[in-house]
């Protein structure tokens, strides 16, 4: 335990961005402080560390997660050998997370339009969530992507949003704006007529909740290191004012535990609504390539294995694609 979080605090913490190491700390406190914490460095062994993901495993937690704390430690015990050189070897190396875990702890599945209509129709326009619900189900940016909107990332005559940023937030610190993951996560997404007209009377919807709250409307700013802090405008402040596109009526910022908790409470996830836009677009023939640019994924196999659902209309797809494949391929060799 002592040594890891040294090393996180002074290693991990100069070379990941904060969000990542914020990943990782509860990890280490949740799975590894617990339940080998308290065993020396240089008493390790695989056979220590292999019950130790077992008993991940029996604890119910699924591959990738136990995967992730395996991976942790095992970086971990890399540096413990250089450039510490506390140990001679790495016992992490010799032995490999439990394959037989499942694979999927929550259940995502496909949001039918009636179910979605439901949803919309307990959180109807004007609500907090209504914006974000139908963001999520349009686009299917993530969560953190579509918090993080700003009406300077909309694109009304070109139709179109700008993603380029995320809201995040950083344990003990507060709400930041902050890059994406990835190069490939920024891109533009083209909207249909229905999301742009709602956009546009929501923009109109805020401005009066604005002149309705008069003083006790919320503002938020924007810090030169991308922190959001929120005041009344009554007070004076030096900062950048950013006008989100998902907030109270109240002007405060919607954050993202709040939304986590309803969706939850309605049986979904936001992953959920991903899935869903993903295994749409491919079952009305949308190249495969151009769902995994429009969902910012670096590969196609990020698509199609995790997001991608193999309904009916997508294995009709699929067949007619094989098909027509097929049908290229005898033409080549017949010339």
């Amino acid at each position: 335990k002592d040594f890891m979080t040294n090393w996180l605090d002074n290693v991990v913490a100069l070379n990941v961005k904060p969000t990542t190491l914020q990943t990782y700390r509860p990890n280490a406190q949740k799975q590894i402080f617990p339940r080998i914490g308290d065993i020396k460095v240089q008493d390790l062994t695989p056979a220590l560390l292999d019950k130790w993901l077992r008993d991940l495993q029996a604890a119910g937690l699924s591959f990738r997660y136990i995967d992730g704390c395996h991976a942790l430690v095992r970086q971990a015990l890399d540096y413990a050998v250089y450039p510490a050189q506390l140990i001679n070897s790495n016992p992490a190396s010799y032995i490999k997370s439990p394959k037989n875990a499942p694979r999927k702890i929550i259940k995502r599945h496909i949001i039918s339009p009636e179910q979605f209509n439901t949803l919309l129709e307990k959180f109807p326009f004007g609500t907090p969530f209504y914006i974000p619900l139908l963001l999520l189900y349009h686009t299917g940016m993530r969560l953190g992507e579509v918090l993080g909107l700003t009406w300077a990332d909309v694109n009304f005559a070109e139709k179109k949003l700008h993603v380029n940023r995320q809201l995040v937030y950083l344990h003990k610190r507060g709400y930041f704006l902050t890059a994406l993951k990835t190069e490939s996560s920024k891109r533009y997404i083209i909207i249909d007529s229905y999301l742009l007209g709602e956009l546009r009377r929501w923009k109109e919807q805020q401005i009066t909740n604005e002149q309705e709250h008069g003083g006790a409307y919320v503002y938020t700013y924007l810090e030169d290191d991308g922190q959001i802090t929120r005041q009344s405008k009554a007070l004076p402040y030096a900062g950048q004012r950013i006008q989100f596109i998902c907030s109270q009526p109240n002007g405060k910022l919607l954050l993202k535990t709040t939304l986590i908790t309803r969706l939850t409470a309605e049986g979904l996830n936001a992953l959920s609504f991903r899935h869903t836009h993903a295994t749409q677009l491919i079952e009305v023939g949308a190249a495969p390539e151009g769902v995994s640019v429009y969902l910012g994924h670096k590969n196609l196999n990020s698509t199609f294995k995790v997001y991608v659902h193999n309904t009916p209309k997508v294995k009709e797809q699929t067949y007619k694609l094989q098909k027509e494949t097929l049908e290229i391929f005898n033409k080549i060799l017949s010339i």
